[in-house]
């Protein structure tokens, strides 16, 4: 995840947070966040979700899926999440999201 860390860095640097306002502002740990951004450890969905926050940017340009740091919409956002994890998901999870995505049709 070198560009989650590299894109992470610049937007400390853009916003001008330090890690231990960025750790305040996300909820995580300095710890955490320290080890994030040395690439010792990889943050979980609902980490990168947070931090994401913090910069008003999507977690898909935080891991480098998308080039620009403009917040996308709900689809684009959406679209990135389920393609990203779909291998990860049994037949039953990928019914329960389109029955979610389609209104239950």
């Amino acid at each position: 995840m070198k560009e989650f860390k590299e894109r992470v860095k610049s937007l400390m640097e853009r916003d001008n947070i330090s890690q231990k306002e960025l750790a305040k502002l996300s909820g995580i740990s300095e710890a955490s966040v320290s080890r994030y951004l040395s690439g010792d450890l990889r943050p979980r969905m609902d980490i990168l979700a947070n931090i994401a926050k913090v910069f008003n940017v999507s977690t898909s340009y935080l891991v480098g899926e998308m080039d620009n740091a403009v917040q996308p919409d709900a689809y684009e956002e959406t679209l990135c999440v389920v393609t990203r994890n779909k291998s990860k998901l049994d037949d039953a999870q990928k019914a329960e999201i389109i029955k979610v995505l389609f209104g239950g049709k």
